[in-house]
């Protein structure tokens, strides 16, 4: 579709002389104003852009003759105006726009006006020109319904801009209080600018509108798919900075959440974070997300050496083995190459083992550059511990061929060549330039800090030779100090040669012989200086070992220097010239990571040999633990205080992850002495800093309100709390929050910065925050990406088996926490079990949540929502709490929620409509609407209807909240009236249909959901046979069960021929062996039993297998003999995790009820409503058997009272649909039913109507303590 067809509008005048959207132009009234000659209008239709309406038409009155003639030129000079007012041409501008009405010229995308054109493109002088000319358009509206003041607000609006295009307008009569689509004036876009993103404004505004290259079109035509394969690729760079039109405005924010998710994806594996990792990567898609160099996950992982996380990568996605990157390596390659041996050894040996196509033996090796390029650009931080990275205006351009070269170097090893090569390169401003970009790679920083010791160490040892002072100089000496070289490649012993000291020469040469052929960077080595030298050094070296045959970069030789004194042999510069390093002095006085305030090594020695518990203690409460590691001492207080270092220091990192998890209950218990409340992390983060950080804002009220000495504490940077919230672009309440508490505004870190320097200079996504963000983000979709439901099914096993719990906690948290219980048996994993064992008791959180908003609970809801994760938990359909307050009429709690956890503002339900699109429909004058924008609501997600939350503005009544609000009791008559096909299992019918998959289509035939597929059709042949069949296979199988309950054995045993139909399920799950236990007919279970052994462990829906009902039958153990002598499993567990023994011991469900109820099972349920009390809340599995006896014990009473029942209501003939299986919807239901139903269709129990009651019993007993669970 062209931009042109997209929008054909027509202005018209109003009485305020504003031009303004009011109507579609039709070919009909072109036609008629050609008819009448009304030239008015046509024009109106040409200065939009819409002249292709007009051109080649032909008209007999005279008047629409003169303005077709002029057509051409008229266009002309309009495409000429508007491309001179992109261009900012003032000459041709002022020429062109007396011309007629050409002043009045509208952008043919976005009907802005040529006054709009000028204020978005900021060009003050052609906005006089204009607004020097008659009939200026000052207060025309564009297709958002933005005046030019509205754009010229928000540009003045930018930190650094001025208000020069404002004050014009307003000078010039533009009316102040005009308000757009949204409801916003200029004022508010002068305070909150960020709420117009000008950048796509201008973007859309520029003339000639050319079609782009093939990304444009893939934008403009929502090519998704594509767009996101690219991102996968590691192609975002090419889509970043793309223009998106309205229409296509919401796959920005897709997209970006995608890169998001796959730079936290890489992060994770280079933090050797699996849990991270196994949430975001899902599918193969994730597991295969490339960087801009082209490597995926395992490569990475092969680089950094992470093996759990290989492991994991290549058992669930084996294909991913020989996947290559840019140029064409496999993760194979990069173990190849790596410099660690036990790393290579190790890494190659897991890749073979999985199946990686060998490397040729005749493939030449990588050369060294190519070597280093496996480390260069990576756009991740390589530690994963970066807290909060800050550039600068003076931040300089990273040389990625050094870059590539630092990152080349094995950091484990104490080798610092390369370093000491770019120092005598002149590259130390690189070197540290570089640092400071990966100021949180915990390796490079150790291995510069490394550096740095030995350095400040050479310093030392090189002024003790310059006086000569052998005794100090021997308790400083070791292999390491005497390989270290100063940036001209002088080593210890270059010195002491070259300062004549022969008697430190004698004593380095006798007690490290292995070093005597150190060379500099001329290639000299300690007897090249000796040799000129008139004195013994050179003999003492050469008796030593040193090597006097070979040359220098010069081609001579120590002996040609021997023998030819008169040649100099000086180093590359002075010896008086010597000073520190750059690289040392930059370090240590601006990069806060080295931590120059930690206390010198001799300190911690003596207060170790002193045992100065209290100092040691001060230094763990830092962050500086690491300080002591390795660390001993004769000190008896000491040693014991070393003994209990590690718990000491556990249980500071047990209170920042629980800090990180807002668990505040948890951070209650392990803060128990106030030293606690402010123990920092490596990086001298405190628990406030880092809850903060993680958006976590009840914790950070409960220590402010605790602790509040914490709230002006700084990390190693010198930066408090402030700093971090001040930097955060939703940080404005907690900014409130923390200067109420004490927070100072004034407090310079130690880059001489005060926090609101920080609104604009910050980097506000970090990397450990990037992780937290992208696992948000997925919350925050709601969506389960299974359009399949066997798939999720597969998913979920997979998670549980490999002890994936973030990922189940993201399925519990988006609504459908029911298919994972009764799953118990089915784990190992220890993480897995412990999230399962809790699993009710979140289940039933998450629920009070709900349950405290529908009754405007505030006090609740701020008790429950104790975490940022748990203000995204969903109900049954799908609705978050900021949904549910707003649809609910909450006000207050709508408010708590959007001022404490904005990033709920986003949250999409299961319609893909986000609580904005609520608040346009809920009729409160846009309030809580605009507090959602001004916190960061999205205006441009679009819902499952394709439309923003704006519209919902213009029509509210299209989203009608009071039937979202209905009770249960409702919802279930709703459902009961209605037969309806839960929307994932019709949309997989339909793929099905289409593909002849007449596996699937069979497999739900057998499993009792035949009628589902009644009445379809599908252009497919094979379907269309299959269809076609389909009636008779639906009436065998009635047959059969049918005659199985009349008794009739002869004709059950010509009917069941094959396995197929010895497996095919009524519709309550009961396979025909089910059924003859159901009904005891002894004869045809030892038919079944005998002739098809492999429907013995058949389960129904509730997967209890036939062992389980002839447990049931009270017959003495005759079937369980009958069943258990032909091979069926005694030790199947069903969904409860409950064995055939458990039913035999404990009478849960009746199987007489079942014979007696089978017809009448519909009606009954539909009886069961009438005197329901409206319920939302389910109880566990365990819950509902818990009060089954009593329930069962009371049933057989009622009998002949639901009989008559059911006999009243057939006479009353009520609208009640008696297809079979019709009130048996597939398992997760719940996104449009409620909690209640769900539950029930999720078991499909073999007594319904028990399962119901024991629920309502369940209800009354545990409806008063629900909230405080």
């Amino acid at each position: 579709m062209s931009f042109e067809s997209r929008h054909d509008y027509i202005l018209a005048k109003n009485k305020s002389a504003d031009i303004y959207l009011k109507q579609v132009v039709t070919a009909e009234q072109v036609k008629k104003w050609m008819e009448s000659g009304d030239v008015g209008q046509l024009e109106n239709v040409v200065l939009q852009g819409k002249s292709h309406l007009i051109e080649g038409c032909e008209s007999f009155h005279p008047k629409t003759n003169a303005f077709l003639k002029t057509l051409p030129i008229y266009k002309h000079k309009m495409e000429a105006l508007l491309e001179a007012l992109y261009l900012g041409d003032e000459t041709t501008v002022a020429s062109l726009v007396g011309y007629k009405r050409l002043i009045l010229t509208r952008h043919p995308f976005t009907l802005c006006s040529t006054v709009h054109l000028a204020v978005i493109h900021n060009y003050p002088m052609i906005l006089k020109i204009l607004l020097g000319r008659p009939h200026a358009p000052i207060n025309a509206r564009d297709m958002e319904g933005r005046t030019p003041l509205h754009y010229a607000a928000s540009m003045c609006g930018l930190p650094g801009s001025d208000s020069l295009l404002y004050d014009i307008l307003v000078d010039n009569g533009a009316q102040e209080y005009q308000v757009d689509l949204e409801g916003y004036t200029p004022t508010n876009y002068q305070r909150m600018p960020r709420l117009i993103d000008m950048k796509q404004v201008q973007g859309l505004n520029r003339y000639p509108m050319d079609g782009g290259d093939h990304i444009d079109k893939m934008i403009f035509d929502r090519n998704i798919q594509a767009l996101q394969e690219m991102v996968i690729n590691g192609e975002y760079d090419r889509i970043e900075q793309k223009i998106f039109p309205p229409h296509s405005r919401d796959l920005a924010r897709v997209l970006a959440n995608l890169h998001m998710r796959i730079k936290a994806i890489h992060q994770a594996v280079v933090d050797d974070d699996l849990p991270t990792m196994k949430q975001l990567v899902d599918d193969y898609n994730m597991a295969t997300c490339r960087d801009p160099e082209g490597r995926t996950p395992l490569h990475i992982g092969v680089l950094f050496a992470r093996e759990g996380i290989c492991q994991y990568l290549l058992l669930l996605y084996p294909t991913c083995i020989d996947l290559a990157d840019r140029d064409g390596r496999t993760a194979l390659h990069y173990a190849s190459e790596l410099t660690s041996s036990s790393a290579k050894k190790t890494m190659t040996a897991i890749l073979l083992r999985a199946g990686a196509t060998e490397i040729p033996k005749n493939q030449t090796r990588m050369r060294g550059s190519l070597r280093k390029k496996l480390y260069a650009n990576l756009s991740i931080d390589p530690s994963g511990n970066e807290m909060f990275q800050v550039f600068s205006d003076e931040d300089e351009e990273v040389d990625k061929e050094i870059e590539a070269r630092i990152f080349s170097i094995d950091f484990d090893k104490r080798e610092y060549k390369e370093l000491e090569e770019l120092q005598y390169q002149g590259r130390s401003e690189q070197i540290w330039t570089i640092v400071k970009k990966h100021l949180g790679n915990d390796r490079l920083v150790k291995y510069i800090c490394d550096y740095r010791r030995i350095q400040t160490k050479l310093s030392e040892a090189l002024q003790l030779i310059e006086e000569n002072d052998l005794t100090k100089l021997k308790t400083l000496l070791d292999v390491e100090l005497i390989q270290a070289r100063d940036p001209r490649g002088l080593t210890v012993l270059h010195m002491a040669v070259l300062r004549e000291r022969h008697e430190i020469v004698e004593y380095i040469a006798h007690s490290f012989p292995k070093y005597l052929n150190l060379i500099d960077h001329e290639g000299r080595s300690a007897v090249h200086y000796a040799a000129p030298l008139k004195n013994a050094i050179y003999d003492t070296l050469a008796d030593a070992g040193a090597d006097v045959g070979f040359p220098d970069k010069n081609g001579f030789t120590a002996q040609r220097y021997r023998s030819n004194p008169e040649h100099q042999v000086k180093p590359v510069a002075d010896v008086a010239d010597l000073a520190s390093p750059m690289l040392i002095k930059r370090i240590s006085i601006d990069d806060s990571l080295f931590d120059q305030d930690a206390p010198s090594p001799e300190k911690i020695e003596r207060w170790l040999a002193t045992g100065d518990v209290q100092n040691l203690e001060n230094l763990v409460l830092d962050g500086r633990s690491h300080l002591l590691l390795d660390k001993t001492s004769v000190n008896v207080v000491t040693n014991e205080f070393l003994e209990g270092l590690s718990q000491y220091q556990s249980k500071i990192d047990a209170i920042h992850k629980a800090v990180e998890e807002g668990d505040v209950r948890r951070v209650k218990s392990l803060i128990d002495r106030i030293q606690l409340s402010t123990a920092r992390d490596r990086h001298g983060m405190t628990p406030l800093h880092k809850s903060l950080l993680y958006g976590q804002t009840n914790t950070v009220r409960y220590l402010l309100a605790k602790y509040p000495h914490c709230v002006n504490c700084t990390d190693h940077a010198g930066r408090t709390a402030l700093h971090y919230a001040a930097a955060d672009p939703n940080g404005e309440h907690m900014i409130k929050v923390l200067q109420k508490s004490g927070g100072d505004a004034f407090i310079e870190d130690k880059y001489g910065h005060t926090p609101f320097y920080y609104r604009t200079h910050g980097k506000r996504l970090n990397m450990r925050a990037l992780k937290d963000n992208a696992v948000i983000n997925q919350l925050i979709s709601g969506q389960l990406n299974r359009p399949l439901l066997q798939d999720l099914e597969e998913d979920i096993s997979d998670w549980i088996h490999t002890g994936n719990v973030g990922k189940l906690e993201e399925l519990v948290l988006n609504g459908y926490a029911d298919l994972l219980l009764g799953r118990n048996h089915q784990v190992d994993d220890a993480d897995a079990i412990g999230f399962l064992e809790v699993l009710p008791q979140y289940q039933a959180k998450i629920q009070a949540i709900h349950r405290a908003i529908e009754q405007g609970n505030l006090r609740a809801v701020k008790l429950l929502t104790d975490r940022k994760k748990l203000a995204l938990c969903r109900d049954g359909k799908g609705l978050a709490p900021l949904h549910k307050a707003i649809v609910f009429g909450k006000t207050d709690i709508a408010k708590y929620l959007i001022r404490n956890y904005p990033q709920s503002v986003n949250a999409m339900d299961q319609n893909k409509r986000t609580p904005l699109h609520y608040a346009a429909a809920f009729r409160d004058g846009g309030y809580i609407y605009k507090l959602m924008r001004k916190a960061g609501a999205d205006p441009n997600i679009f819902d499952c209807n394709g439309r923003p939350p704006k519209y919902y503005l213009k029509y509210p009544g299209e989203i009608i909240l009071d039937q979202m609000r209905m009770d249960t009791k409702q919802a279930l008559k709703q459902v009961l009236h209605n037969r309806v096909a839960p929307s994932y299992l019709e949309t997989n019918i339909q793929q099905w249909l289409r593909e002849g998959n007449l596996g699937k289509l069979d497999q739900l035939v057998l499993s009792g959901c035949g009628d589902l597929l009644l009445e379809k059709k599908s252009t497919n042949s094979d379907t269309q046979i299959f269809l076609h069949e389909l009636p008779t296979l639906l009436e065998t199988i009635d047959t059969i069960h049918q005659s199985i309950r009349e008794g009739n054995a002869s004709r059950v045993k010509q009917l069941i021929t094959t396995k197929r139909l010895a497996l095919a399920r009524d519709k309550h799950g009961c396979t025909p062996l089910h059924t003859a236990i159901v009904y005891e007919e002894t004869e045809i279970v030892r038919f079944i039993a005998a002739k098809f052994p492999m429907v013995l462990n058949a389960p129904d829906y509730n997967k209890r297998t036939p062992m389980h009902y002839a447990a049931a039958t009270r017959d003495g153990g005759h079937y369980m003999k009958i069943l258990g002598k032909a091979g069926a499993d005694a030790m199947a567990v069903d969904n409860e995790g409950r064995t055939p023994d458990y039913y035999r011991r404990n009478p849960i469900f009746d199987l007489k009820l079942m014979k007696e109820n089978n017809d009448e099972f519909d009606t009954l349920q539909q009886s069961l409503l009438d005197d329901a009390p409206a319920i939302d809340t389910p109880p566990s599995p365990e819950s509902a058997s818990a009060c089954s006896s009593l329930i069962d014990s009371g049933r057989h009473d009622n009998d002949e009272e639901d009989n008559n029942r059911f006999e009243k209501l057939l006479q009353e003939k009520l609208d009640i649909p008696t297809s079979e299986n019709g009130l048996y919807l597939a398992r997760t239901v719940a996104p449009v039913l409620t909690k209640a139903l769900a539950e029930m269709l999720l078991r499909r129990p073999a007594n319904p109507i028990g399962f119901i009651s024991e629920w309502l019993v369940r209800y009354n007993d545990e409806d008063e303590n629900t909230l405080d669970m």
